[in-house]
């Protein structure tokens, strides 16, 4: 349920404008142990590239609201107070606040994400490729603990953990 999360996330990348039928923020959560996989469908993602293309900021924003997981009712339940509580928090965020290059084509981000009101810091492996066409695909698979953000409660049949994956695809 906390897909969303995913934000956050990731949350991740570009200063070039992008087009959301090529983007993704996915998520999955494991509910009474079975996957419930869902997306969030209006985000945006901005990054910032130096003279050399190395990337130096991440910036990303996700409306609550365009939480989907196939099925309107748990969509509906997910915006109330006890997970996302989007009356209130209409947004998930996430601002880099150092970016580490490990390799030619893998960073390490640390990075503020915000979801229900609460900031943590946390740590998204970023790969950042060419592809056959010149746009760069920016990828990043990470975890969060859906407790740190208060999201969901103490349930005790819902995973704490969210998977998130995000895909980002940038025009040079």
């Amino acid at each position: 349920m906390l897909r969303l999360i995913l934000v956050y996330l990731v949350f991740v990348c570009s200063n070039f404008g992008f087009s959301q039928n090529n983007s993704s923020i996915d998520f999955i959560i494991k509910n009474l142990g079975i996957n419930v996989d869902g997306h969030f469908n209006t985000f945006t993602i901005n990054t910032e590239f130096d003279a050399d293309n190395q990337l130096t900021e991440i910036l990303s924003k996700i409306e609550v609201a365009s939480i989907e997981t196939g099925i309107d009712s748990r969509d509906e339940h997910l915006l109330k107070e006890d997970y996302f509580h989007q009356e209130k928090h209409e947004y998930i965020t996430l601002q880099s606040t150092s970016i580490k290059k490990e390799s030619t084509t893998e960073y390490l981000i640390s990075a503020n994400l915000t979801i229900k009101g609460k900031t943590k810091v946390i740590s998204i492996p970023v790969k950042v490729q060419k592809t056959d066409s010149g746009r760069t695909k920016i990828t990043s698979y990470f975890e969060i603990n859906r407790s740190d953000f208060d999201v969901g409660g103490g349930s005790f049949v819902m995973s704490k953990t969210v998977k998130i994956n995000v895909t980002h695809y940038h025009e040079q």
